[in-house]
């Protein structure tokens, strides 16, 4: 078996090369005077199981992600599993207006000509699975989180909204703590209020878990809320860190530690998912 990287993943690839006890193929890149993108592969792929790993967030990483595939397949391997672990496009799942595309339908499609299994990182919508004809797994990462927060003492696991209840309460339950949402409701496209359940947090250690930071408008909501109810320490991480402007900046002025997973690397990427993603593929026979 060997893992192949792309150049958005190369940290998180290395640690599950180590953790299969692979090695991580050589690739030459460079651009061409006009900016498009040439790769090789540099090892020899024939007959082996491949692993791809590359996250893709913005247009430049699902390029060198289709062009990877195709040099993977070319190479003539006996497997080759796409591993997404931040599945950009995703939030378009389904039409919404007339004339829209189903974006997550047509990158699937697209990985679903090169190769043999997909899997995915906390999707944003599981519906983007049913469009490939392929094993498509989507894993949710709960393990990681609760195990890096072990030692906190953390007296309540948060979610900012409902729509993340269900994670909060799994890592809650393997942190042997309690754990609540807080009820959020748009007013407008610009505005929504944000509203905590009736339980005493006075002196109480908070970690306030999302799927996604993007703005990081909700969070920082979230954090002066919790703050203002007189919590004594709060901490904050994510499955993806996307990290828009100078949002983990300001998170991290106000919040008392801020760590996100490995899916999209970035300086607040503390929380490793490789050993918990290959363990739960080994589980799925991906």
């Amino acid at each position: 078996m060997i893992v192949v990287a792309g150049s958005s993943s190369g940290k998180l690839a290395r640690k599950i090369s180590q953790c299969i006890g692979s090695d991580v193929a050589e690739i030459e890149r460079r651009r061409f005077p006009d900016g498009e993108l040439y790769l090789r592969i540099k090892n020899d792929l024939r007959g082996a199981d491949v692993i791809l790993v590359s996250t893709t967030k913005g247009d430049e990483n699902v390029v060198e992600t289709m062009l990877l595939l195709n040099a993977v397949r070319e190479c003539e391997p006996s497997t080759l599993t796409a591993v997404i672990p931040y599945f950009g496009y995703a939030r378009q799942h389904m039409r919404y207006k007339e004339g829209e595309p189903v974006s997550s339908k047509v990158w699937t499609y697209l990985m679903d000509h090169f190769a043999d299994a997909i899997v995915s990182v906390d999707i944003h919508d599981e519906q983007t699975l049913s469009y490939s004809s392929k094993p498509f797994m989507n894993v949710s990462i709960t393990d990681s989180i609760a195990s890096h927060y072990g030692d906190k003492h953390i007296h309540y696991v948060v979610s900012p909204d409902d729509g993340g209840s269900k994670r909060a309460m799994e890592i809650a339950g393997k942190m042997h703590t309690d754990h609540f949402y807080i009820d959020k409701r748009r007013i407008d496209s610009n505005s929504v209020e944000m509203k905590l359940p009736d339980i005493d947090i006075r002196g109480k250690n908070l970690l306030i878990v999302d799927d996604i930071i993007s703005t990081g408008g909700t969070i920082i909501k979230a954090v002066k809320l919790l703050r203002e109810r007189g919590a004594a320490k709060i901490y904050v991480s994510a499955i993806h860190g996307l990290f828009i402007g100078d949002s983990e900046f300001r998170i991290r002025e106000i919040a008392d530690d801020l760590a996100v997973t490995d899916t999209v690397e970035s300086d607040s990427s503390k929380i490793s998912i490789a050993e918990e993603l290959v363990n739960k593929m080994k589980g799925e026979a991906i």
